[in-house]
């Protein structure tokens, strides 16, 4: 491999690490990827696009200098969608280029920034106990009515920035549920087809627990012996933001906790998409490379291992579904992380078609389906009015299409679209794939 095949080259001059030239050049700035990029949509501004983004790269590497602070913030409101890369025609890998970038040039965050962040991704996320207590702590704030009377408060007095911030910050936090422990092995009597191990999440397990349980109850349905094993969180969140040493110190720990040859089954495609790079992720690590090549291929979205074993396919005996006189309408809105970065589109479709069949629902195509939804992982907590400029264009394709349900299969779209039903006052229910499959099953 040549300096200029790699990712990183080294420049030979001052030895500072520099993006290959040949990734950069990879743009031919047809424009092609425009109409697939949310933010562009949204602003209409070329420097809010792939290749915008692309040319402020290459000017900031030919610099040579610090990113200035103008080319950081076209940088940071990337979504990282990757919608661009599904339309390229020429290949460029922009997710490459993206996420080398801002690791290449955490620098552009404030120290303050830069330390919440490194305490949020090694000293929060990683430990699941101290998240279910945060998670118990927000639950009684809800059930208090101590959020809502916080942003009133903070803008009755037009507080400063930073608590107006914070106040911005309750539309995107959903309602926590009531904690239930997922089981460290589920099965149910007869005969076993086969054992799966549920990479529960970090985040989903806190504010959707009760998608996890219906993963569960969807697996155990195909005879599936369930087994939650110890886990860390996946590293994504850090790694997006440019902390790879954080997000490869979680890798490791997750391929050391979940070692075997049973497929690891993911119900967020944001932690899916980061499970099946730690291949490349840890490619350049000797002692892991391997391990975690045949980690990355183990790993599954909910929808691949339910499609499968055909769950809706009728092979599960006599059982009717419940609700098969139902008439609402569903939309199904495809999360980035599951269509472009994992390239999982068929299974979902099927699975809801055929649930649809079973159920009598109608199942709908909801226009520009694969674009993001502006939640992008804490996308929406850091550049709040983009965010919102994007979900304004996904909800009003929703209150368009005249749905009962939106289906996706990512915690932060289902908080993202929840928050955009509410702002515009639509009867519109925001369920993950496995809640919508399990929803039409029998009670057990």
């Amino acid at each position: 491999m040549t300096a200029e095949d790699r990712v990183i080259a080294i420049d030979t001059a001052s030895g500072a690490a520099r993006i290959s030239k040949s990734l950069l050049e990879s743009c031919i700035h047809c424009g092609l990827c425009l109409p697939a990029c949310p933010t562009y949509l949204a602003t209409g501004r070329e420097m809010e696009s792939p290749r915008g983004r692309i040319y402020l790269i290459n000017q900031w590497q030919e610099s040579g200098r610090p990113m200035d602070e103008r080319a950081a913030e076209h940088i940071d409101t990337c979504l990282g969608c990757l919608g661009c890369q599904t339309a390229c025609p020429s290949g460029v890998n922009y997710e490459e280029l993206l996420n080398t970038t801002r690791a290449l040039s955490t620098d552009r965050l404030s120290p303050l920034a830069r330390s919440f962040m490194r305490f949020s991704f090694t000293q929060l996320l990683p430990h699941y106990g101290r998240l279910l207590v945060l998670g118990s702590l927000l639950r009684f704030v809800q059930r208090m009515g101590l959020d809502e009377l916080f942003v009133k408060v903070t803008r009755a007095l037009g507080s400063p920035s930073l608590l107006g911030r914070l106040a911005s910050w309750q539309m995107f936090v959903p309602r926590v549920p009531v904690h239930v422990s997922l089981p460290r092995k589920s099965w149910k009597s007869g005969a076993k087809v086969g054992q799966v191990a549920l990479f529960a999440g970090c985040v989903m397990d806190v504010f959707y627990n009760h998608v996890n349980l219906a993963a569960i109850k969807l697996l155990k349905k195909r005879s599936l012996v369930v087994e939650v094993p110890p886990q860390t969180c996946c590293g994504a969140l850090a790694f997006h933001a440019g902390f790879v040493d954080i997000a490869r110190d979680l890798a490791r720990k997750n391929i050391d906790l979940l070692k075997g040859n049973d497929p690891v089954v993911v119900t967020a495609a944001g932690c899916g998409a980061m499970l099946k790079d730690y291949g490349h992720l840890l490619a350049e690590d000797p002692a892991y490379s391997q391990a975690a090549r045949d980690f990355s291929a183990r790993v599954q979205d909910l929808s691949q291992t339910l499609y499968k074993f055909e769950l809706l396919a009728g092979s599960d005996g006599d059982e009717q579904p419940k609700n098969v006189h139902s008439s609402e309408k569903i939309v199904y809105h495809a999360a980035c992380h599951l269509a472009h970065a994992q390239g999982v589109r068929m299974e979902p479709a099927a699975l809801l078609s055929d649930r649809a069949a079973l159920t009598g629902a109608h199942l709908y195509d909801l226009p520009e389906a694969e674009h993001c939804c502006g939640s992008a992982g804490i996308y929406n907590l850091l550049n709040t009015e983009m965010s919102l400029a994007v979900l304004e264009r996904k909800m009003k394709f929703i209150e368009e299409s005249g749905a009962d349900v939106v289906v996706t299969s990512n915690p932060g779209c289902m908080l993202q679209i929840e928050a955009g039903a509410k702002a515009r006052g639509l009867n519109v229910k925001v369920k993950h794939l496995a809640e919508a499959l399990a929803d039409s099953l029998p009670e057990e």
